[in-house]
């Protein structure tokens, strides 16, 4: 008896797979405790120089400033300009109904010891809007980063995002997208019954 076989067409997990949570990989960014900080292109994945075009978020002091492009919007406490960015906790959701500014801005007030604040050298989480050099998006995502005010490096320590312009719920594992998840497993299926034959 001879087992019928799937062939799912590769342009379809091409397409499905472009709507999918990015994950950033361990990067491990040290933010200098100067006045340049970092420059990061979240999308490129990769640090840039101050002068460089596509740059997202520039961390300073450690992480006690911030400052970002228009193509980048953290989750903030109202949508006025130089508003406090939110530090958000696991469970909570970055999508449409989340709070973020416009334009190039900045915060300088978000490390704190009362709710909604980031703590100095404890690991948090910032919530961003973001549309990618290629102009695709908006997209949603979280940022694991540790900031400090003491005069001490503060670090990016990872991101991810979800490229299907929905909500993405913050987690402390990353997490395949829904989405992929079946032709991931249906793709596994047609190659363990093309092994058999």
């Amino acid at each position: 008896m001879k087992i019928a076989s799937f062939i799912i067409p590769l342009s379809l997990i091409v397409a499905q797979a472009h709507a999918a949570v990015i994950y950033s990989g361990l990067k491990d960014f040290t933010i200098s405790n100067g006045f340049d900080g970092i420059y990061l292109d979240v999308d490129g994945g990769n640090l840039v120089g101050i002068d460089a075009v596509g740059w997202d978020v520039n961390p300073f002091f450690g992480g006690e400033g911030i400052v970002n492009s228009p193509a980048f919007q953290p989750v903030r406490t109202s949508s006025a300009i130089y508003a406090p960015v939110v530090n958000l906790a696991p469970g909570q959701t970055v999508g449409p109904t989340s709070v973020f500014g416009s334009g190039f801005n900045g915060s300088s007030t978000h490390l704190g010891i009362t709710a909604g604040k980031f703590t100095s050298g404890s690991e948090g989480y910032l919530g961003f809007k973001l549309t990618t050099n290629a102009n695709a998006g908006p997209y949603y995502g979280f940022m694991r980063v540790i900031f400090s005010n003491t005069g001490s490096a503060g670090k990016i320590l990872d991101w991810s995002y979800q490229t299907s312009g929905e909500a993405i719920t913050i987690s402390a594992v990353p997490e395949i997208s829904h989405a992929s998840l079946p032709l991931i497993c249906a793709a596994s299926m047609v190659l363990r019954r093309r092994r058999r034959k």
